[in-house]
């Protein structure tokens, strides 16, 4: 995976779905955001 940038809660890299489409894949910094943020953030995205 290709890392795409970081920042303060962690880095964002090239993946992808299925074999077919380019993705983003977020990983979090441990202890960088709470849980119930992440969570929220995720289903805005989707």
């Amino acid at each position: 995976m290709k890392e795409l940038g970081s920042g303060q809660y962690g880095q964002v890299r090239l993946g992808m779905w299925r074999s077919q489409h380019k993705v983003a894949i977020k990983a979090i910094k441990e202890g960088a955001m709470y849980e119930e943020d992440f969570i929220e953030e995720a289903k805005l995205m989707m």
